[in-house]
């Protein structure tokens, strides 16, 4: 037998023991011991089996109606890393066909997503729900004969982001199997920053275009308009959410190269999204569906005698004066 080699552990001699059985034939050593050490290379342990359905349980009952729904789409799907990717890493460590690491790694894989999956959905609904009090606030003060200034309607959209947005994880968190989940302090408070961070940024960067001449321009100039508006909303939420995450999270350091990865993500989903309905509200503009009046009218009136501080383009001002400016025509006649 060679000295100073242990045949206990795989990882505690440099040479395989298939290794030391072919190119040290001349030595003496115990069959046994070789056999043996194949055998608990080869083995799976229940016990680790029962750790990797624990791990997987433990990430399925923090997710509620949101994430399962999510879940559930990329099973149908297969898109993405699903629960049932996670079980049949399960089933490969019980055949044999991947490590007990690699399995849980899988699992660890399919947590990470669905944590990001649920912040990004958040982030796409606060945008929403921002963009829109922002618009109604903006319209309302102008049609009262009032100033839409960018700081107000910022200011709107980051106290309806902070709500939508800690409202939206607190559903999530209610719904799952954790007892006493949804009412979590910290987890409100981190969600309620990063909503307002976002909220703002939407609001800010918004805009509403008045319709083209054809319906095709008009989907095309709101849809790259509203890409644009997602991919900057997109960029800034992901970026503040991460180091949010970091601020609050002990176990958790900042990276740069993460939270350039975690912005860049939600800069492309978001400006994907902002696109698609973007180009869907060109198209109802152009066929005046959104407007009492049929296509929408030029600015006048109040737009015109406005102040240019008080004009943002591509901003929520833009769409605030102009909705506040139809409002005023539709009132007049």
């Amino acid at each position: 037998m060679v000295e100073g080699i242990s045949f206990n552990k795989k990882e505690e001699y440099p040479i395989y023991a298939a290794d030391i059985k072919n190119q040290n034939a001349d030595y003496d050593y115990d069959e046994s011991i070789f056999n043996s050490v194949n055998e608990q290379e080869n083995s799976v342990s229940e016990s680790d089996i029962e750790l990797l359905n624990e791990q997987l349980d433990s990430v399925q009952e923090n997710q509620g109606i949101f994430s399962k729904a999510w879940n559930g789409f990329k099973n149908a799907t297969n898109l993405g890393v699903s629960s049932e990717d996670c079980e049949e890493a399960i089933e490969k460590y019980k055949n044999g066909e991947i490590s007990y690491e690699e399995a849980s790694q899988k699992i660890e894989e399919f947590k990470t997503k669905q944590d990001g999956s649920l912040n990004l959905f958040s982030n796409i609904a606060t945008s929403f729900a921002a963009i829109a009090a922002a618009t109604a606030a903006g319209a309302a003060i102008i049609a009262t004969g009032g100033a839409a200034t960018l700081p107000v309607l910022a200011l709107v959209g980051a106290g309806t982001g902070a709500v939508t947005k800690a409202g939206f994880k607190m559903t999530d968190r209610a719904t799952n199997e954790v007892e006493g989940d949804a009412l979590d302090g910290k987890q409100l408070l981190k969600d309620g920053i990063s909503g307002a961070v976002t909220g703002s940024v939407a609001a800010a960067t918004m805009g509403t275009g008045s319709a083209s001449s054809t319906l095709a321009s008009s989907a095309a100039k709101s849809g790259l308009r509203s890409a644009k508006t997602g991919a900057i909303t997109g960029a800034i939420s992901g970026s503040a959410n991460y180091t949010i995450d970091c601020a609050f999270d002990d176990n958790m350091d900042f990276n740069a190269g993460d939270m350039i990865k975690s912005a860049a993500q939600n800069a492309a989903c978001t400006a994907v999204v902002g696109g698609v309905i973007g180009s869907a509200n060109g198209m109802l503009r152009y066929t005046g569906k959104l407007n009492s009046g049929g296509m929408v009218k030029n600015t006048s009136g109040i737009v015109e005698n406005a102040t240019k501080k008080d004009i943002v383009a591509n901003s929520a001002c833009s769409g605030a004066y102009k909705i506040g400016n139809d409002r005023i025509h539709s009132f007049a006649s």
